[in-house]
């Protein structure tokens, strides 16, 4: 976890509660999971699903990471970020 993160764990926390997420599986990732969380989770997933169609390298870089950010207001969190409970 980024040190910037921090200040979001509340955010997250509630996100993941109430089914706000969306996981990023290993084929995307380099074998991580990461969670995607924010409201327009579901939007925001379909934009990165059309990025990664397009890319070359089929890989969630940063650039995609903070397109989707700006654009849909999510944040994303490796599967080793999330508690036990939401796994």
């Amino acid at each position: 976890m980024i040190p910037e993160q921090n200040n979001l764990l509340s955010q997250r926390d509630a996100c993941l509660m109430n089914g706000d997420y969306t996981v990023l599986n290993g084929e995307y990732t380099k074998n991580l999971n990461v969670y995607m969380t924010g409201e327009k989770h579901k939007e925001a997933y379909d934009y990165i699903m059309m990025l990664l169609d397009r890319s070359t390298d089929n890989t969630l870089g940063f650039g995609i990471k903070m397109g989707a950010q700006k654009k849909y207001g999510v944040s994303f969190w490796n599967e080793e970020d999330i508690p036990k409970d939401y796994l």
